[in-house]
Parts: C-alpha cells; sequence; structure tokens
C-alpha cells in the first residue's frame, strides 16, 4: 500500500516522544549498572592493596626485630635486656618472652605491664611466625609473633613478641577512595579489630560478602568487597553506601527531564516547518528529477512515496555514472602510453598505470610537480607533437610527445601521450660509436703491422751491436734499446689484440705478481699526482690458472681510475685476498665518491667524467670480467671514497 510522505513524517514524530522516555530508561539502568561495577572494581583494588601493605609492614616489623636480636645477640646481651632493646627500638612491640626450645617460658618482659601475660609453655610451630590475635582486658586487639633464636643453625630458643594492632592499622590506613567509604580490618572470621578511624570495637563479627548489600555495622544498603592476605590471617572490607555510589544518577534524572523537555519542543517546531517550508518544494523537485530520467534514460520509477521516487532515481543516474567512469578509467589506465594530465596550472593531477610500471613510480612522486620541473619548460596551450623530447620522470627518457588541451565544463586540463624512444636513441648511438670503435681497431691494427718491421730491424742491430761490440759503455747502451725495443713489441702485441677477439690460452700464474706489475706500471703517474698506493695480500704465493693479460687490463683501468679519483695526498689501497674458489681484489680510493645519480651509468660505454677519457675502461673491464666467469662490483659513499671488488674463479695450483 503506497502511503504519503505526511502520512510517515506523522507517525515517526509520534514514535519520535517515546525516544526520550526508553533512552531515559536505558540510560538510568545502564548508568547504574556501570556505576556499581566500577566502583566495586576500585574497592577490590584498594582492598587488595591494603592487605598487601599489611602482610608488608608485617614483614618489615618482623625483619627489624630479627636484625635487633641478632645485633644484641651478638654483643652478648641477656634475653630480658635484649627483650627490652627490642620493645623500645621497633615501633609497636611493647613486650616479649623468651621460650626454651620446648616451649618453655623463660624470661618476660613489658614495657606496659608490671607482670606480662605470656603462656607458661608454648607449643611453637618452627615455620609460623604470626602466632594469633589477643585481646588486652580493654579489648584492644594485639598480635603476637615468634622469632626462632639460631646460633649457626641450632635451635637455642623462642623469642615471642607483642605488636600493638593500633600502631599496626596507622601504618597501613591514611587515606580512602571517597569520605564515606568505611574499612574494616578483621582476622580470617569475620571478626573486626579495626574501623578506618582507627578506633577499635569490643568483640563484633561482620559477613564477609561481595556487591550490593545492606551491612550489619553502617545499617544502609552498601557496596562492598574483602580481600584475604595469601595466608588467609587478614581480611580487608571496604564498604560504600548505595547512595554515594548513585550520586550522579540522580543528577542525570534532573537533567534528563530538562532534556527531554527541549526535545519534546524542537520535535513540534520541526513539525511546523516541515508541513509550511518542505513538502512542497521536495514534490516539485522529485515531479522534475523524475520527468527528466523518463525523457533522457528510459526509465520508470515505481517506488513508494515522494523521498524514494527522488533516492531510485538518483541511484540510476549514479550508477550510470559509475559505468562510464570506469570505462573511461579503464581505457586511461590500460592504454600502452604513459599518460600525464596537467591542470591549468600546468601542475600534474594524474598519470595513468603504463608510466608508473614501466619507470618503478608512484603516483606521490609526480602529482603536483610543474611542467618545466619535467622538461624544462612551460609548453603553450595548445596541440603540439615532438618526435623526440627529454624528459625528467625518474631519470632523463627520451619520447615521443604529443601534447592536447581540453576544456571540460570550464576547467582547463593539459593532456600528454608519452611513447619512450631512449632504447632507439641508445641503440643507435651504440651503434656509431661501435662503428667508430671498430674503424679505430683497423686502424690500430695498421699502425702496429706498420711499427713492427721496423721494431724488428732495430732489435735485430742492437742486440748485434751488444754481441760484437768489445766497448763496454757501446755494448750496454745496445742492451737498453733491446729491452726498451722488447716493450715496445709487447705493446704493440696488445695493440693488436685490441683489434681482433682475443685469442689466446690459459696459464698458471700469480695474482701477487700480476697485481705487484700493475702498480710498478702506476706507480710513476701516482707519484707525480703525490698519491700513495698501497698493496695487501693474504694468498702466501698461491697460482689461478687464467688468462693474465686480461686480468692485468682490468687493474690497470680500475688502478688507474682509482689514481685519478683521489686529490694529492689520497691513498689507494689494493687488497688481494681468498674466498673459496675464488680471488679476490679490493680496490679503495679516498676519493671524494660516485655521485648515486652515475652508479647507474658507470659501466655504460663512452661514459666518463674525465677531461680526457673515453668512457671505455670499465666496459672492457666488465667484459673482460665477464669473460673470465667473475664479477665486477663497485661500492661508493660520498665524501668517503670507492671501492671496486673483483671476483674471479679459476684452477688454482
Amino acid at each position: 500500500m503506497k502511503v504519503s510522505l505526511k502520512v510517515r513524517i506523522i507517525v515517526l514524530l509520534l514514535l519520535l516522544t517515546f525516544i526520550p522516555l526508553t533512552l531515559y530508561f536505558y540510560h538510568y539502568t545502564a548508568m547504574k549498572k556501570k556505576l556499581i561495577q566500577d566502583r566495586l572494581k576500585l574497592h577490590s583494588l584498594y582492598a587488595t592493596s591494603l592487605v598487601t601493605k599489611v602482610e608488608l609492614f608485617l614483614e618489615k616489623v618482623v625483619s627489624e626485630a630479627s636484625s635487633s636480636l641478632s645485633l644484641y645477640r651478638n654483643l652478648g646481651f641477656s634475653e630480658e635486656e635484649i627483650i627490652w632493646r627490642v620493645t623500645g627500638q621497633v615501633k609497636g612491640v611493647f613486650e616479649g618472652a623468651y621460650y626454651s626450645p620446648e616451649g618453655v617460658l623463660l624470661a618476660a618482659v613489658s614495657r606496659e605491664k608490671i607482670e606480662p601475660d605470656f603462656e607458661s609453655f608454648l607449643k611453637p610451630a618452627y615455620d609460623k611466625r604470626i602466632l594469633g590475635i589477643h585481646h588486652t582486658r580493654y579489648e584492644e586487639p594485639f598480635l603476637r609473633f615468634l622469632i626462632p633464636d639460631l646460633d649457626e643453625g641450632l635451635l637455642k630458643g623462642y623469642f615471642v613478641f607483642s605488636l600493638d594492632l593500633s600502631l599496626f592499622w596507622q601504618s597501613v590506613v591514611f587515606s580512602r577512595p571517597g569520605p564515606n567509604v568505611e574499612v574494616f580490618l578483621t582476622d580470617s572470621e569475620g571478626n573486626i579489630l579495626a574501623f578506618s578511624d582507627l578506633r577499635f570495637p569490643g568483640k563484633r563479627r561482620i559477613p564477609l560478602r561481595e556487591g550490593v548489600y545492606r551491612s550489619t555495622i553502617m545499617g544502609v544498603d552498601v557496596v562492598g568487597v574483602h580481600a584475604r592476605s595469601e595466608d588467609g590471617e587478614w581480611v580487608v572490607v571496604v564498604e560504600e553506601p548505595l547512595s554515594s555510589v548513585l550520586e550522579p544518577v540522580y543528577q542525570f534524572q534532573a537533567r534528563a527531564m530538562v532534556a527531554g523537555s527541549l526535545f519534546i519542543l524542537s520535535a513540534g517546531t520541526f513539525a511546523i516547518l516541515v508541513f509550511l517550508r518542505i513538502f512542497r518544494p521536495l514534490e516539485n523537485l522529485r515531479n522534475y528529477i523524475v520527468s527528466w530520467e523518463r525523457e533522457n534514460m528510459n526509465r520508470s520509477i515505481q517506488a513508494g512515496d515522494e523521498v524514494s521516487e527522488l533516492s531510485q532515481a538518483f541511484e540510476n543516474l549514479v550508477r550510470k555514472l559509475e559505468e562510464d567512469k570506469k570505462l573511461y578509467s579503464s581505457l586511461f589506465e590500460n592504454t600502452l602510453d604513459g599518460i600525464i594530465v596537467f591542470n591549468g596550472e600546468r601542475r600534474v593531477i594524474d598519470v595513468n598505470r603504463t608510466i608508473l610500471n614501466q619507470y618503478s613510480l608512484s603516483k606521490e612522486d609526480l602529482v603536483g610537480k610543474s611542467m618545466e620541473e619535467l622538461i624544462g619548460e612551460s609548453l603553450p596551450l595548445t596541440s603540439l607533437f615532438f618526435t623526440e623530447k627529454k624528459v625528467k620522470l625518474k631519470e632523463e627518457i627520451y619520447c615521443q610527445l604529443r601534447q592536447e588541451v581540453l576544456r571540460i565544463e570550464g576547467n582547463l586540463y593539459i593532456l600528454w601521450r608519452i611513447k619512450d624512444v631512449s632504447q632507439e636513441k641508445e641503440l643507435k648511438l651504440l651503434l656509431e660509436q661501435t662503428a667508430k670503435l671498430s674503424l679505430a681497431g683497423e686502424i690500430a691494427c695498421s699502425v702496429a703491422h706498420q711499427i713492427n718491421n721496423p721494431l724488428a730491424s732495430i732489435m735485430g742491430y742492437a742486440e748485434s751491436i751488444a754481441m760484437t761490440s768489445s766497448e763496454e759503455e757501446t755494448r750496454k747502451k745496445a742492451e737498453v734499446i733491446v729491452r726498451q725495443a722488447e716493450k715496445c713489441a709487447e705493446t704493440v702485441k696488445k695493440l693488436l689484440e685490441v683489434g681482433k677477439p682475443f685469442e689466446g690460452r690459459p696459464e698458471y700464474v700469480k695474482p701477487e705478481d700480476l697485481t705487484i706489475e700493475v702498480i710498478k706500471m702506476l706507480h710513476p703517474k701516482a707519484k707525480r699526482k703525490g698519491v700513495r698506493i698501497e698493496f695487501e695480500s693474504s694468498l702466501n704465493g698461491e697460482k689461478l690458472f687464467t688468462f693474465p693479460w686480461q686480468i692485468e687490463q682490468v687493474l690497470i683501468n680500475v688502478v688507474d681510475n682509482a689514481v685519478d679519483a683521489c686529490d694529492e695526498g689520497g691513498t689507494v689501497t689494493v687488497l688481494l685476498a681468498k674466498s673459496g674458489s675464488q680471488i679476490i681484489w679490493r680496490v679503495r680510493d679516498t676519493g671524494p665518491g660516485i655521485p648515486e645519480e652515475e652508479m647507474e651509468k658507470i659501466f655504460k660505454p663512452f661514459y666518463t667524467t674525465k677531461r680526457y677519457g673515453t668512457g671505455l675502461g670499465l666496459t672492457l673491464a666488465k667484459r673482460f670480467v665477464k669473460n673470465l666467469g667473475g664479477d665486477i662490483k663497485i661500492i661508493s659513499k660520498k665524501g668517503v671514497g670507492t671501492t671496486v671488488e673483483i671476483k674471479i674463479s679459476g684452477g688454482q695450483g
């Protein structure tokens, strides 16, 4: 049955008038229960803390008495003198007695009585310190405790002392959770020993209960708890009048009456406002939206009242918008090209998944950046296309960039479509450099061949002069020419090896000898620059089966770079060690270190930071190390220095 909104609101207002009353009773009951539970927890904690204090105080008294007994016994005092001094020294202890090991009374001393009242015979338990509660003739309670008299582990007798319970209770009770709270100290049977106001009753007894009950002492309903000591000798009872606990509930009742009156007045005013000012505009809005949806979305609405019709119409509209949003979002995120969206101020407001995945970025890395930060300039607000544009994302890349300008509902947006062409550009550059390198290799080989023949003639004639000359000076000079010519021949041989794939045979070599040879070769350069080269080895002459020339070239490039990195006064340290089947070189310099952004480029061909460098040294070093089945790694910290680690595996002899 279709019920109009007006009728529903009238029924709702009638129901709302019962809400304050229902909430009042619910809150009253819950609040009362919560107050009682909280107060029970509070009093339980307080009672437990008092029991703990009782036990601690008793331990303190017994400990002080024991210490004094030991002191005076060692000083040679008699039992009467010891009792007299202990009763004057330990607070609350006013009398004492001494019993033989068999329990016979031997001596008794009191500071309050002429004749202390102690049993003539005592049957003590060695493991029980508290003997019980006693009362004076004025019904004032006191307790007696026992201390064994031991001499080198042998029992000589027992000391029994009386502790004034009034002083004992004063030392424990000094504050209460509230002004109306009563605290009782009882024995295990519930016999009251002391009140919280430190007065001592006659022999009265209180039932040990918990919760809400009528107190036999206070004569009113109370919230009460009790706590026992571990040995069960002491019980602390805490009681508070129920009326004091429920005082906040009574205050709540008064506030609830005022709030209920204000609520009823507000509900009446709201009802008048609804009927006079809301229903007519609401009905006009409903008619407009429903008719628009029928015309534009070809849907009819079936609902119970005006608000339901509006709600259904909006749900249909939102659902349609969500479907369109998902479609366009899917197209935006899954397109093969990267897409960056700017607002009218040329700042990034969105970026698609293609760019994030391709360059390992998060949206936070790009959102908010300006166009100038990405490409170094602000492009005009028009459609543009660049076949090659440098864009700085996580690193600088080269890409095709197409810009489109969109105006949506008065807002300006700039759309970039990006296609990465960095790899194609690097490949093209690498091919060009490779062609140049190949040509340089051919020239090097040609030059080497041209030099080789004259060099052989020089060596031959020099050897002939050295063998046939009778003059010692001439023969020495000829030998120098032979040695230098041999070095040139070796250099020409290496130059020929650069121009062709490496061929040769591995052999057993000492890594230490190779390293020392490289250091000698680079020593003059280091000396000119003021750099010290240090060498340490732990191999002890072990050999490695490998290609020595390739290792030598790797070490030359690495150590040379380390020398170049150091300033005057710097140090290059070459460490040689063994790990398993691997030989490890660590070349460490004290230079400024390599910036983090350059670490990824360090092994790329033709990349160099030297003024006259070729950018091929570390590239060839990595190639040689990989050919030898090894690995090369660079560790650098800015301001500290750089360490190059080279690992080579091979048969050892």
